[in-house]
């Protein structure tokens, strides 16, 4: 789902690979070409922040500033860890460097762009951190199924965890408490809407991701889901685990 792969590591522990950051192609592109995707990234960018500095109070929009700088200096990072990941210099502007700015502009652009949506209020959906996370929703009356997959730092570490939360608007709460019995460890989300934004926070999570990996952020609505996906989210949420694909 969303360009991303699922791999079962020993106990039923299942991290993700990105397909789209550092990953190959089958026609890589050219160098003017990936310029081109990141030149066009950037521009949607610049758009959805024109529209948001428009459409938000200006004492958010000030946070929100603060919040873009962490997010460019992680945008950098990211891009430079894909020259790694290829053995090419940190600081040499490539191919994979511009395919994962681009790709992580545009994933910035489709946040702005919900963080002032004017859509239905329901969480169905795929929702965005922009920093490498992603999260699909299907919300049932009082629950929200939920699988959440991310992948972290310019060393990408990776991690995904399936699961139902309780939900009581604005609060929902996961716990795997009796879910796998030699894990002794209970893990807990915390959802948290305010507004276009689900804030996200995780509790003991470390059991289902790697050392520089975390599932907490501020996730806005990207996408709907069809019925397909929406039945595939079910099933990993109330098997509680996400199979490999």
């Amino acid at each position: 789902m969303n360009g991303l792969r699922r791999f079962w590591l020993g106990v039923g522990i299942v991290v993700t690979v990105s397909q789209t950051l550092g990953a190959q192609e089958e026609k890589p592109k050219t160098l003017e070409e990936a310029k081109s995707a990141f030149a066009k990234a950037d521009k949607a960018l610049n758009e959805a922040w024109a529209a948001v500095k428009k459409a938000l109070p200006e004492p958010a929009f000030a946070e929100l500033q603060i919040k873009q700088r962490d997010w460019m200096k992680f945008r950098e990072d990211r891009a430079r860890g894909a020259n790694r990941e290829n053995n090419e210099p940190e600081g040499k502007l490539t191919v994979a460097y511009y395919q994962a700015a681009a790709d992580l502009t545009e994933s910035r652009a489709n946040w702005l762009r919900g963080r002032i949506s004017k859509g239905d209020d329901s969480l169905t959906g795929v929702w965005i951190d922009s920093f490498g996370g992603t999260v699909e929703i299907v919300q049932e009356k009082e629950r929200l199924l939920f699988t959440i997959e991310v992948v972290r730092g310019p060393t990408f570490h990776t991690g995904s965890l399936a699961g139902v939360a309780s939900w009581n608007w604005p609060l929902g709460w996961f716990s795997d408490k009796g879910h796998d019995k030699e894990k002794t460890e209970e893990t807990n989300l915390v959802f948290i809407q305010g507004g276009n934004v689900l804030k996200i926070i995780g509790a003991n999570t470390s059991y289902y991701h790697g050392a520089r990996a975390y599932f907490d952020g501020e996730y806005c609505k990207s996408e709907s889901l069809d019925e397909k996906q929406k039945a595939e989210v079910i099933k990993f949420a109330e098997s509680g685990s996400l199979e490999e694909k």
